[in-house]
């Protein structure tokens, strides 16, 4: 796991909302990655944005019925003004990402 410097001072909708979803994301990875080696979180943020990034280099499971997890993410994010996508790596593994304004309001 790594967050950048300089996010001390976030609105507590956004860093509950960027807790959230990596304890989300991570979950899905312990879950459904088979054979995960490594899951990485990384919290980044620019002048306007923070951007979460969670990566597994698992394999898929075998699909199953949708869930409500990732859409309970980009919903969260949405709620926020921002955006929350999640898909398969080319190969192996999967990706959470998400953008959300770093002043908490929705756009």
């Amino acid at each position: 796991m790594r967050v950048d410097d300089g996010l001390d001072d976030l609105p507590p909708e956004v860093a509950a909302t960027v807790h959230r979803l990596a304890r989300e994301a991570v979950t899905n990875a312990r879950r459904h990655a088979r054979g995960a080696t490594r899951v990485r979180v990384r919290v980044t943020a620019d002048d306007t944005s923070v951007h979460l990034r969670v990566a597994d280099d698992g394999d898929p499971a075998p699909r199953r019925p949708a869930g409500y997890g990732i859409t309970g993410m980009a919903e969260r994010a949405a709620l926020l003004g921002g955006t929350c996508e999640a898909a398969p790596n080319p190969g192996r593994g999967w990706t959470v990402t998400a953008r959300l304004p770093r002043s908490g309001a929705a756009a």
